[in-house]
């Protein structure tokens, strides 16, 4: 099974709106300001910022969710901006001029390589306009490696009787992270399973220097609690430089 399949019609109880995480995502922010959305899953984020006037667009690879992202948009009364796509591809369905991209939810590790994800990192860049910003946000993999993580903490949904459990095994020759999941929905049980680039900091700052980015800040939380080797997330802040 694909692994969002699994994902698709819980998403929103598995991955909640996070208060925290939109502060974070709206600061500096103004109304028009146009900020891209990549790998927006059913599309929460995008929706608070059009809320507030911002000329919010949210992208993701899987149609199903940016139907779901649509009709919630919709249902809120909210003009969405949707488009299905992969997020190497943001320079042939964006025009560009964007104060902020942002990436969350570890979606960037979904791509396999090094080269990928410069790719995507030069592309957003190049999407940005001056003083623009580019936001990431994945597992700390520094911590993962070094420490042989097998899982992440499992998710429990108890108000509909969900478990979300996921592991990690890591294949050192092939350098990538097997992420397999298994959701249990009221004793009903499917898996399924994706392989994720193991990004380190060191790694994903120096691709943004070489980009062009400056004002490289690293977190361990939306809150802004200072990175460290312990941290579960890796969230980087990146601004444009002037030209």
């Amino acid at each position: 099974m694909r692994f969002y399949e699994i994902l698709e019609k819980h998403y929103d109880y598995i991955f909640p709106f996070q208060n925290s995480t939109y502060d974070f995502i709206r600061e500096g922010l103004n109304p028009q300001d146009k900020v891209l959305d990549v790998a927006c899953g059913t599309g929460s984020y995008t929706i608070a910022l059009r809320k507030e006037g911002i000329l919010s667009c949210g992208l993701d690879l899987e149609e199903s969710m940016i139907r779901m992202a649509e009709k919630k948009a919709e249902e809120q009364g909210i003009q969405g901006d949707f488009i299905v796509s992969n997020m190497l591809d943001m320079d042939l369905v964006h025009e560009g001029g964007l104060r902020r991209i942002f990436i969350i939810g570890n979606s960037l590790v979904h791509l396999n390589s090094l080269d990928q994800i410069k790719n995507f990192i030069t592309t957003a860049y190049s999407l940005l306009h001056d003083e623009g910003d580019l936001m990431i946000q994945i597992i700390n993999y520094d911590r993962i490696l070094k420490e042989n993580i097998d899982h992440l903490p499992t998710i429990h949904v108890p108000e509909i009787s969900l478990t979300f459990e996921r592991n990690y095994t890591y294949d050192v020759e092939a350098h990538l992270v097997d992420f397999s999941s298994k959701l249990t929905l009221q004793g009903e049980t499917e898996e399924a399973s994706v392989l994720l680039f193991p990004l380190k900091s060191e790694e994903l700052v120096h691709l943004l220097m070489e980009a062009g980015f400056e004002e490289i800040h690293l977190y361990g939380s939306f809150k802004k609690d200072p990175y460290t080797d312990s941290s579960l997330p890796l969230i980087v802040v990146a601004k444009k430089k002037l030209s």
